[in-house]
């Protein structure tokens, strides 16, 4: 049996849609009925009327910060894909409490109820700097002391709860994907990135990042986890690209303006310094120095250890933009 955490996300939606036809027993959870919806768009975006199937599952209301919860849902579960996780939008207690205490409490019942294996979803966010000009790769490990997001902390952390399964005998695969391109969640997360670009947004960072198709990251997660390998991390990145050729790329699928305007790093730390004032008055703002460095950077990442172990093709960025974009517009 299978469980799938998460399952009204991004990746966990997309996830539950390959077991469609798989005739294995799965378990998706949910923390309420109306997130369902998401599911259901996500099915849509690969066949017309597939939203109906999202019934067909076995659906369990669940809370990962809720132990009795995730132990009535992993009853008699042999493998579990850990996709629910809290994106870059929250405050930093909120998110290291669902990324790091929520994968521990997944890790301590995955233990207890003798999983055989666990996927975690983790993100390029919780690897290190790369010595000199080369791409960021594995063995990469994240450094604690320099300057990093929230986000990045706590992922990090929920990442160090699954090194531990493993040193408790649980097999464990760790995906780290880069910014993250498909169908649904367009509210959230990288799904901004064609919905503020259909509301005509002009603004661009000199940074670059990894981008990857869903549909990639959820056929790797699976081939590695119904694989023989195990104790292990890959880094999910089909291209990198810096954020105005993806933005330039998504304006012109999106029939709309590219971008003409930089925001500078230095009108970016201003922003940063001016939001400083409502922090000193108890409100949290959401840029932060790190974030601006993360927004200017020119970050590589390499996906040669993934390539090394798949037996597909890795899609295109343009590909994966021109699909999602058309799903897009016929929805909205």
């Amino acid at each position: 049996m299978i469980l799938i955490t998460g399952a009204t996300g991004l990746v966990g939606g997309h996830l539950l849609y390959r077991f469609r036809e798989s005739g294995k027993n799965i378990i998706a959870t949910y923390r309420d009925m109306k997130s369902l919806d998401k599911t259901r768009e996500i099915f849509e975006s690969y066949e017309k009327g597939a939203g109906a199937l999202v019934d067909t599952f076995q659906w369990k209301q669940s809370d990962i910060l809720e132990t009795p919860s995730l132990e009535m849902a992993m009853q008699n579960v042999t493998t579990v894909y850990h996709c629910a996780a809290a994106i870059d939008h929250l405050p930093f207690e909120e998110m290291k409490n669902i990324n790091m205490r929520g994968t521990e409490n997944m890790i301590n019942v995955a233990l207890a109820l003798g999983v055989k294996k666990f996927c975690h979803v983790s993100s390029i966010a919780a690897l290190g700097e790369a010595i000199g000009n080369r791409p960021v790769n594995e063995d990469d490990f994240f450094n604690l002391d320099g300057l990093n997001t929230n986000y990045a902390i706590t992922k990090f952390g929920a990442e160090m709860e699954a090194w531990r399964g493993t040193q408790e005998d649980l097999d464990v695969i760790i995906v780290n994907p880069g910014v993250i391109i498909g169908e649904g969640n367009w509210k959230s997360g990288s799904g901004q990135l064609i919905s503020k670009m259909a509301s005509g947004n002009k603004f661009y960072t000199k940074g670059s990042s990894g981008f990857i198709d869903v549909r990639d990251v959820t056929r790797a997660m699976q081939y590695l986890t119904e694989s023989e390998l195990k104790n292990d991390r890959y880094i999910l990145v089909a291209e990198n690209k810096t954020y105005r050729e993806v933005l330039d790329q998504i304006a012109l699928s999106l029939q709309k303006s590219k971008p003409n305007i930089q925001l500078k790093s230095g009108f970016l730390k201003f922003i940063y310094y001016l939001l400083k004032v409502p922090n000193l008055l108890g409100f949290t703002p959401r840029l932060s120095m790190a974030k601006v460095q993360s927004m200017t950077s020119k970050t590589k990442y390499s996906n040669a250890k993934i390539k090394s172990v798949l037996n597909f093709e890795l899609t295109p960025v343009q590909k994966t933009i021109d699909r999602v974009a058309t799903f897009y517009r016929q929805r909205n």
